[in-house]
Parts: C-alpha cells; sequence; structure tokens
C-alpha cells in the first residue's frame, strides 16, 4: 500500500512538472525595446520598405523589390522627402538582380518620426521610377 501511494505521488509530481514546463513561456534574457514602425507597398515595384524602431533614435529600414529593377547596371536610390533631409541610400549593386532586388537593410541614428508623414522615392540614375507615402 505504501508502495502504491508513493509511486502515485512521483508519478503526479513528475506529471504535474512536465505540464508547467511545457506550457511555460520563455524567459526573456534580453529584453528589447519595442517601438513603432512604418511602411511604403509599391505597386509598380511589387515590393514594400520597412521602418522599425528598434532602438530609442535608432531605425532599420529593410526592405524588396520584386519587379520593375530591369537595369542591373544602374545606380538605384531609396530618398525620403521632407524637411529634414536624409542622406539618400544606394541598392548595393550586389543586391539587384532583375527583375528585382534582393533583400536590403540600413541602419540610421533617427527616430521613427523621420519617416512618418513622408513619402518614399525610389529613383534610377537620379530619375523616379515610384514615390510612396509611408504609412502606418
Amino acid at each position: 500500500m505504501n508502495q502504491k501511494i508513493t509511486f502515485s505521488t512521483i508519478l503526479v509530481a513528475l506529471t504535474l512538472f512536465f505540464i508547467c514546463f511545457t506550457n511555460a513561456s520563455p524567459i526573456e534574457l534580453s529584453p528589447r525595446v519595442v517601438g513603432q514602425g512604418v511602411y511604403a507597398d509599391f505597386t509598380i515595384l511589387s515590393g514594400r520598405v520597412n521602418v522599425y524602431e528598434f532602438q530609442p533614435g535608432v531605425v532599420r529600414f529593410w526592405g524588396q523589390f520584386n519587379t520593375g529593377i530591369n537595369n542591373p547596371n544602374g545606380v538605384y536610390e531609396l530618398v525620403v522627402s521632407g524637411p529634414n533631409t536624409i542622406t539618400p541610400q544606394r541598392i548595393p549593386q550586389s543586391l539587384i538582380s532583375p527583375p528585382g532586388t534582393a533583400a536590403f537593410q540600413f541602419d540610421y541614428n533617427r527616430g521613427i518620426e523621420a519617416f512618418a508623414g513622408r513619402t518614399l522615392t525610389v529613383r534610377l540614375d537620379g530619375n523616379p521610377i515610384e514615390t510612396v507615402p509611408f504609412a502606418g
């Protein structure tokens, strides 16, 4: 009788241990600051550019285009409009693969407010291809 109670107690304890640890949320060892983001959806270029503030005052700008990038030797730039000039970013030549691009990424030491409410223009050799407002 004593063995049955001991065995049952151990079985219940192991079952509870298993249930508790398989349903537990993982512990976040390096908490991240959750920021805001904006995006620009392109129709001619068939792609999206996202801007996300991942640290206070630092944003990550990333995206990809699937069509409309037809000149493998052209200089493609991303230009953000607005009163505070943001340096146009060139899409690296190694990422251009007609008819689109591989995923690209840039980091800026600016807050998300530098992008919200503005427009993003993709230029080829200085000539605009498509201009889209940031949303979100």
